[in-house]
């Protein structure tokens, strides 16, 4: 994938989704930790990466 700022916003939403679908989803015994969050919340760790280093290069390139 190139770093551009498209496919940091394509990844950001993936992570929203994962995190809303975990969030939505009704376990029938109690966990301390969601895996579909917490793989939520590494995609949206990882698109803001991806974001802040998109912006630095553009920024860089003009």
């Amino acid at each position: 994938m190139k770093l551009n700022l498209l496919n940091a916003i394509i990844i950001l939403s993936a992570g929203l989704l994962l995190i809303a679908t975990g969030a939505f989803i009704k376990p029938t015994h109690v966990q301390f930790s969601n895996p579909t969050i917490l793989s939520g919340l590494t995609v949206e760790f990882l698109g803001t990466i991806w974001l802040v280093l998109s912006l630095n290069r553009r920024r860089k390139k003009s």
